[in-house]
């Protein structure tokens, strides 16, 4: 796999399709005219591969396609559909990491999907996307590049250390929680909760939850069990630089 966009383009038809529960064809497409009410995305890739891929639709387009796959009523609204649409993306960016990684043999990751102006002057690909009678043209822009290794391992936060010090820190144990997600409230809100509220969280179900050490996140992944204990499948590290970082404070 030479590129992300390579990758991206195994994995959508298969990805797309499993999110809208119906068979999606992508195909490449004539020169893709942005409309006014256009949704770009940014998918930011951490790891071997590092840098911004980028996706832009037709708004309007976009909401017919939903209608035809039965996820939306026949009607747009367009803080929905960006948030559905942002949901799907990065669905198909983990599988597209993930197989990005297999053919590099080092790890691919999704940092994060957020919408926002991809840059002018990019170069782009366009492809239609095909859900039975509906269509809507796409453009990815591949912005993303293999990690340049560095020379040699002097600069790394371990190599700085003295050997004996590297095997001191291994054997220190540190507290590791799961944050499924947070959300601000004001304490009078705090105050009145009470057995049976519920409380709802700023992160999506589909979300990755975050395993946190020494308040930094260190990895993310998605909840398993097991032996009936909740265990964390993990599918993104963190830099080992970003690791080292989250243990600093706590000596």
């Amino acid at each position: 796999m030479k590129t992300f966009l390579d990758a991206w383009l195994l994995e959508a038809p298969m990805g797309l399709s499993q999110e809208l529960a119906g068979t999606v064809k992508l195909a490449p497409a004539d020169t893709f005219i942005e409309a006014k009410d256009s949704i770009s995305f940014q998918i930011e890739l951490q790891g071997s591969l590092q840098g911004s891929f980028w996706v832009v639709a037709d708004a309007e387009a976009l909401a017919r396609l939903f209608v035809a796959a039965r996820v939306i009523p026949d009607e747009q609204d367009r803080q929905r559909d960006a948030a559905l649409w942002q949901s799907i993306l990065r669905q198909v960016a983990e599988r597209a990491a993930k197989t990005a990684s297999k053919s590099s043999g080092t790890a691919t990751s999704v940092l994060a999907v957020r919408e926002g102006m991809r840059p002018a002057g990019i170069a782009a690909a366009t492809y239609q996307v095909r859900f039975g009678e509906a269509s809507v043209r796409v453009e990815f822009s591949d912005e993303t590049r293999p990690t340049v290794e560095m020379k040699g391992r002097e600069n790394t936060p371990a190599a700085n250390l003295p050997a004996r010090g590297v095997e001191l820190l291994l054997d220190v144990e540190l507290e590791a929680s799961l944050r499924f997600g947070s959300k601000e409230m004001p304490l009078g809100d705090v105050l009145e909760l009470g057995p049976g509220d519920v409380v709802q969280l700023e992160r999506h179900v589909s979300d990755p939850v975050d395993l946190i050490v020494g308040d930094k996140i260190v990895a993310r992944g998605e909840v398993v069990l097991v032996n009936g204990n909740f265990g964390l499948r993990v599918t993104e590290v963190a830099e080992p630089k970003e690791s080292l970082e989250s243990i600093r404070c706590l000596f």
